[in-house]
């Protein structure tokens, strides 16, 4: 079953997994896409876990996926490459070069399985925030998912009519 849930102008969501049915999943992404559509275009960050193995080929997709994902790009990988290309998202963990055990997101309940599947889409526009994305592995959170960090930097402007310490 999938979730999403909205708040402010962030987006948390669980998709459906590979073997559900595609009706499952295009009405996952329409209720994504009507989310997308109703925050304002340049507030857009969407974490979740999308069970989208979006793999290492980037070519035609720089603009939206570095070269540094894992394995190859399944069905749901595709669809968020898509989705991602329709919305002028960037797929955060893809960018920042660093090594797998850093990037593995998810491990199977026998151990021997482990996928980058949980992802951070953020706005092309704030794509420059993005100071590194990754897997920290050392905090045990109980879950057969690994907590993914995202280091963004803002640089805020000062408002006019506003006091100094805003």
């Amino acid at each position: 079953m999938s979730q999403l849930v909205t708040h402010l102008e962030n987006a948390v969501c669980y998709s459906p997994t590979e073997d559900k049915e595609e009706e499952e999943k295009h009405s996952f992404y329409e209720e994504l896409q009507r989310a997308v559509e109703e925050t304002p275009v340049h507030d857009v960050i969407i974490l979740g876990d999308l069970v989208a193995k979006d793999g290492t080929n980037n070519k035609g997709k720089e603009s939206i996926m570095g070269k540094y994902g894992c394995d190859v790009i399944n069905n749901n990988g595709s669809r968020i490459v898509d989705f991602c290309l329709e919305n002028t998202l960037v797929i955060g963990g893809t960018i920042f070069q660093h090594k797998n055990i850093y990037k593995l997101t998810w491990t199977s309940p026998d151990g021997n399985t482990q996928n980058q599947i949980d992802h951070e889409l953020i706005n092309k526009r704030w794509r420059g925030t993005l100071q590194d994305v990754r897997a920290l592995r050392e905090a045990d959170v109980g879950s057969d998912h690994i907590i993914v960090l995202v280091k963004l930097k803002l640089k805020l402007r000062k408002i006019n009519g506003h006091p100094k310490w805003m």
